[in-house]
């Protein structure tokens, strides 16, 4: 059940940065509206990245995600905190490497001694 909620947490603020997103009132605005558009569209792009990559690790039986993090920017996904076993680490790249949209992954996983 948690892993539900904070899956769904996780996907739906993309949903309500477009949602809440509208039209600006006069074409004067429209530059910096049409940047901040990119930029919310951007960060929802690395948000749900990163919730589709927590996602798979959640399920991924040889994996304890609870001990790792994982941001996203830019495509660039960054993963950090300790596992057991260097296989872990290893693992833990090679989903998010596999995982649709992700340019590079900076692997900063270290393994527990």
């Amino acid at each position: 059940m948690k892993r539900l909620c904070v899956f769904c947490l996780v996907l739906g603020m993309p949903a309500l940065i477009l949602l809440f997103a509208s039209a600006p009132a006069s074409s004067a605005h429209a530059a910096t509206f049409k940047q901040e558009t990119a930029k919310a569209g951007a960060y929802a792009s690395d948000a749900a990245l990163t919730a589709e990559i927590k996602a798979k690790f959640l399920v991924e039986k040889d994996l304890d995600s609870m001990d790792l993090k994982v941001e996203t920017v830019k495509g660039v996904v960054t993963l950090r905190g300790q596992v057991l076993k260097e296989s872990q680490a290893g693992l833990a790249e090679k989903i998010a490497r596999a995982t649709k949209g992700v340019r590079d992954v900076k692997n900063k996983i270290s393994v527990m001694p």
